[in-house]
């Protein structure tokens, strides 16, 4: 199944990068699709000991967004956030309204190096963390969530601290 993912990904991103891949915007509300993106995924892939802790609203804000994209940009994330936790991967998400709609995924794994943080969100490339740890992964997975935020009009902000962990926050305009 994770094989599967990963060759859907590889090719949605090349469609995405190619402008062959339509973006369906629509209506939806951020929290229900965060809560359930998180569930499938804890359901799909999350180990035993995953504690994912979430402050997520039971409706609301409202994004326009592709379902489809948006739900892989997280899912990627999520992915990260557990593959570089360490053994006892903690992971907390949330979505806070405002102006804009952020959705926030912190870990308190390995951390990114301040000098790579501009450079991970590239394709291909991968930080001194995800090779130290031995974490398998292609480099494309940041650079397709910031393509997603991107063409949704919105900003992927990242936050880290080496040693303490990583915040990651896809920023969207308010569909309201």
């Amino acid at each position: 199944h994770r094989l599967s993912r990963l060759v859907e990904s590889l090719l949605d991103f090349g469609r995405m990068e190619a402008g062959a891949r339509p973006y369906r915007l629509e209506q939806l509300d951020a929290g229900r699709l965060v809560k359930a993106t998180v569930e499938e995924f804890k359901q799909e892939t999350s180990p035993a000991n995953l504690v994912m802790e979430c402050a997520v609203p039971d409706e609301g804000p409202m994004v326009k967004a592709d379902r489809e994209a948006l739900t892989q940009a997280l899912w990627n994330l999520l992915d990260n956030a557990v593959k570089y936790s360490g053994d006892s991967p903690v992971v907390h998400v949330e979505v806070e309204a405002g102006n804009q709609v952020g959705i926030r995924v912190r870990d308190r794994g390995a951390g990114i190096l301040p000098s790579e943080r501009k450079r991970i969100l590239r394709k291909f490339v991968r930080g001194s963390s995800a090779k130290a740890s031995g974490a398998k992964g292609t480099g494309i997975g940041l650079a397709m969530v910031k393509h997603v935020v991107d063409a949704h009009g919105g900003r992927l902000l990242v936050e880290s601290e080496p040693g303490k962990g990583s915040t990651f926050t896809i920023l969207l305009p308010s569909g309201e």
